[in-house]
């Protein structure tokens, strides 16, 4: 999604989803990258997330989170792993994911 363009709406893909531009709703893909202006207000839901721009909204990251330096994640976070470098931004509700989770939760349950 190229520099100046806008988007309102919801976006899914089986690849990955490059933003230069600005983007007013959800992604839902296998990979998002936000360039440096790159602007996404919504929901994400991805495998993995590199952010050299602003994101603002609910994040389901599965694996990776790498904030660049120039990056900024506003809102709330779950992610598997984390990777900021100096000079990014991270603020809001972040939660680690751990990808055992939902099979801890299943046996809890079964335990009642």
């Amino acid at each position: 999604i190229g520099e100046g363009v806008t988007i309102t709406g919801t976006i899914k893909a089986n690849n990955e989803v490059s933003i230069q531009g600005t983007i007013d709703g959800d992604i839902e893909c296998n990979s998002v990258t936000i360039n440096k202006s790159g602007n996404v207000k919504g929901k994400i839901n991805t495998d993995t997330m590199t952010v050299e721009g602003k994101a603002e909204g609910e994040r389901i990251i599965n694996d990776v989170l790498n904030i660049k330096s120039e990056g900024h994640v506003n809102g709330k976070v779950f992610y598997g792993e984390i990777q900021i470098d100096e000079g990014g931004k991270l603020s809001g509700e972040i939660n680690h994911r751990n990808k055992d989770n939902k099979q801890e939760e299943l046996k809890d349950w079964k335990a009642l």
